[in-house]
């Protein structure tokens, strides 16, 4: 470790030498880059190619096109026709699901016999909010949870951007090679009036070890909890052309969550049924319309988890010698394509694993305005943080081509481990104090209240916009990207008696990143992901939505 840290600093200084010798104007510019170390992409405008699987997920997702006309392609319009379809999918009989019409999986609309029950025994209700329900669609329908495991090969999609409503999917470890294209995701939300975001861990989908996952052209609103969150050493997974988040609105529909919420807690305001402990009691108190808190409420907090927790430092292996790959080293995950709109945070965070992220448009412009035109919810919301990458525990996160608006923090947390463990116990703290974290944007641009940046994150020494929330230790890690890291000796470590001793990494230097990948150029990812990220934004036949490859070489959706 210390050879490794002089020799980064040997590097580091000459660089900075050679800077100064060349630039002539006194900055330094360490190590300004305008793409990722390790990786080949191609700039190309849009077409149908953009269509294919890319990323982590390409790796090992297949085409299942070859299931039209068979036994192995259902199509289901009611949700108990669904969970036979996941039963027999489980009997490896089913390969592909369509979803024809809309599902609502709240466990109370389901109203499961004991036998269907039994029956379909992986979904389950789950948990009420602990301060009770504040959305009457929610109450009456309730939300569950279920379970897709013992799976070799699945897509799930629709052709019109069905709805899939109140239900966690959740993809166990003994999945792979799954995919979900072209639906929606809803009703997993209800105001939380602690302001906390803590009363139920309602997520839209849970990839909860699963492997080859790709989801493709998908909305989800705002749930909870997270979006999509990753654990248990979910690995090669893709989160391409999709859609997070809502626009604030002071006029959404009357059936949507933030309307019924809302319209709730205004009733239980008109009768003096709130008290000072409520949030939505002090912003209407001090001024706030029932209309500016729905916009306000357009907002969701936790985007995308990936490794829940710093413990899962290594695989588990039993007392019989069983190894479980759960740990967060495997993590790998690809964001492209996406558009998130209105969210507070974790695009990616991440664990000791590995995430690339390209073409990707954050805008958190109409929360914002919210907060600086309506001073009653400026005081008493707690909805204002503007974040992106984090990196923990030694993991690498690199974004490629990418706008940021309103996001006030491109990159949190801190280089180095030990500057940054405010939320972690005090263990893990000094067992992961010495974990460099590698956080990179290359040629994006970013414009927030603190002005306007086109560039990358190592620009000017790593002093810029793309790191206004980022603290920095040494600056070792600009010019010297790692992929992934090592903690040395941990073949030898147990999950269930942890060392004492702090962590010692080998970071991956001359690791490529395992695929090539097209983008777009930066100034057309505002106006192609509007266009085509999302549920129900591409128009193909059930053969298209089954494919993985739209190549010139292969044509035809």
């Amino acid at each position: 470790m210390k050879f490794n840290k002089a020799l980064i600093w040997i590097l580091v200084l000459s660089f900075f030498t050679s800077s100064l010798l060349l630039g002539g104007n006194g900055i330094v510019n360490a190590a300004e880059i305008d793409s990722i170390p390790n990786t080949t992409r191609s700039f190309k405008d849009y077409d149908n190619s953009f269509l294919s699987v890319s990323g982590y997920a390409s790796l090992g997702v297949k085409d299942r096109s070859q299931y039209i006309d068979t036994s192995y392609y259902r199509q289901v319009k009611t949700e108990r026709e669904f969970l036979q379809a996941i039963l027999d999918a489980q009997a490896g009989n089913v390969k592909v699901i369509e979803v024809a019409k809309d599902l609502n999986f709240g466990w109370s609309s389901l109203n499961l016999s004991s036998d269907e029950a039994k029956k379909y025994r992986f979904i389950t209700k789950y948990r009420d909010p602990m301060n009770g329900f504040t959305n009457p669609k929610l109450a009456s329908s309730s939300v569950s949870q279920l379970s897709i495991d013992g799976v070799d090969g699945l897509t799930i999609f629709s052709k019109k951007g069905q709805t899939i409503r109140s239900a966690e999917i959740k993809l166990q470890r003994s999945l792979n090679d799954i995919v979900l294209r072209n639906l929606n995701f809803d009703g997993m939300w209800q105001w939380d009036d602690t302001g906390k975001h803590k009363e139920v861990g309602w997520t839209f989908i849970k990839i909860n070890g699963a492997n080859n996952v790709w989801i493709d052209h998908c909305k989800f609103t705002i749930a909870s909890d997270g979006l999509i969150d990753t654990e248990n050493g979910g690995s090669n997974v893709t989160i391409s052309w999709s859609e997070f988040g809502l626009p604030a609105n002071e006029n959404p529909p009357e059936d949507s969550d933030i309307y019924q919420s809302i319209q709730y807690m205004e009733e239980k305001y008109a009768k003096n049924e709130l008290n000072s402990d409520s949030v939505y009691y002090n912003m209407r108190n001090a001024g706030a319309t029932k209309n500016q808190i729905m916009a306000y409420a357009a907002y969701h907090s936790k985007v995308h988890l990936s490794g829940s927790g710093d413990k899962d430092y290594v695989n588990y292996v039993s007392s019989s010698g069983n190894e479980i790959k759960d740990g967060n080293q495997r993590i790998r995950i690809t964001l492209a394509y996406n558009s998130y709109t209105n969210v507070g945070q974790r695009i990616p965070m991440i664990r000791q694993g590995t995430g690339h992220a390209y073409n990707l448009y954050l805008d958190n412009s109409t929360h914002n305005d919210v907060l600086e035109n309506v001073s009653a919810i400026a005081e008493y919301g707690t909805d204002t943080l503007s974040r992106a990458l984090n990196a923990r525990n030694g993991a690498s996160i690199a974004a490629d081509t990418s706008v940021f608006n309103d996001i006030n923090e491109p990159i949190t947390g801190a280089e180095i481990q030990g500057l940054d463990t405010n939320n972690m116990d005090a263990q893990w703290a000094e067992l992961f104090q010495s974990a460099y974290n590698r956080n990179l944007i290359v040629n994006s641009k970013i414009t927030n209240q603190y002005g306007t940046y086109t560039g990358s994150s190592w620009d000017n020494n790593g002093e810029n916009l793309f790191t206004k929330g980022f603290t920095w230790h040494d600056k070792s890690t600009i010019g010297n990207w790692a992929w992934s890291s090592h903690i040395v000796g941990s073949e030898n470590m147990s999950k269930t008696n942890p060392p004492t001793d702090p962590f010692t990494f080998e970071y991956m230097y001359d690791e490529e990143l395992p695929y090539t990948y097209n983008v777009l150029p930066l100034d057309s990812v505002v106006t192609s992901l509007t266009k085509h990220a999302g549920a129900n934004k591409v128009n193909m036949s059930p053969i298209g939505w089954l494919k993985t490859d739209y190549s010139s070489k292969n044509k035809g959706n």
